[in-house]
C-alpha cells in the first residue's frame, strides 16, 4: 500500500537524518514517487509528522495489550519492561510516537482524562485496580501515570543522547529507577 510505504520511507529518513531532514521530496525520492504523489496521501509535513506519531502510538499501544500480568502490580512492572523494550528495539518508532513535535499529539491532561490515549487509559485501569487492592497510595492515577512515564521518557532521552557508557547500563539504571519510581507510590504491607 502506497501511504504505508510513504511511512516506512519517512520513518527511515526520520531514523537517519532527524526531523530536519525530512523532507517532503526526500520522501517522495527514497519512495521512487513524485513529490505530488506524496500530497495525494498527506497534505502537508506535518500530517506526515501526525501520521509518523500515530503509527508510533500504535506500535506501543499494541506491546501495552499484550501484557498478559493479571497483578496490577505486575502489569505494571512489565509495562516498564515493555517500554525499555520498545525504545531499544524500535527506536525510531518510539520516538515517533514520545519525541516528535506533531500539531495532533495528545495534550496533557485533558486528552489523558478524556481516554483519548488507549495505552494511558490501560495503565490507569491498572493503577486503580491496584489502589483498590490497597497495594497504591491515594495519589491520582494520572498523576502517577504522569510520574512514571515523564521519568521512562527523561531516561530514554537520556539514552538517545548518549549519556550512558552503554544499552546494559542504561537498561540496568532504567530498570531500578521505574523500580524506584513506582515504590514510591506503593503502600507499605
Amino acid at each position: 500500500m502506497t501511504r504505508d510505504r510513504i511511512i516506512d520511507a519517512a520513518r527511515l529518513i526520520l531514523e537517519t537524518e532527524g526531523l530536519d531532514g525530512l523532507t517532503i521530496r526526500k520522501v517522495a525520492t527514497r519512495c521512487g514517487l513524485s513529490p505530488m504523489a506524496i500530497y495525494r496521501h498527506f497534505a502537508d509535513k506535518d500530517a506526515l509528522i501526525n501520521a509518523l506519531t500515530a503509527d508510533g502510538f500504535v506500535a506501543w499501544e499494541a506491546r501495552v495489550r499484550a501484557i498478559t500480568e493479571a497483578d496490577p502490580m505486575a502489569w505494571l512492572r512489565a509495562l516498564t519492561d515493555a517500554f525499555l523494550d520498545f525504545a531499544l528495539a524500535e527506536p525510531h518508532r518510539f520516538d515517533a510516537a514520545f519525541f516528535l513535535p506533531a500539531s495532533q499529539a495528545r495534550q496533557y491532561p485533558d486528552d489523558f482524562v478524556a481516554g483519548r490515549s488507549p495505552a494511558v487509559a490501560l495503565i490507569m485501569v491498572r493503577i486503580d485496580e491496584a489502589r483498590a487492592l490497597g497495594r497504591l497510595d491515594a495519589t491520582s492515577s494520572l498523576d502517577i501515570t504522569l510520574s512514571l512515564t515523564a521519568t521512562a521518557q527523561g531516561l530514554v532521552s537520556m539514552h538517545r543522547a548518549r549519556r550512558f557508557s552503554s544499552d546494559a547500563q542504561f537498561a540496568d539504571l532504567f530498570r531500578a529507577t521505574m523500580a524506584r519510581g513506582l515504590a514510591a507510590f506503593t503502600l507499605k504491607a
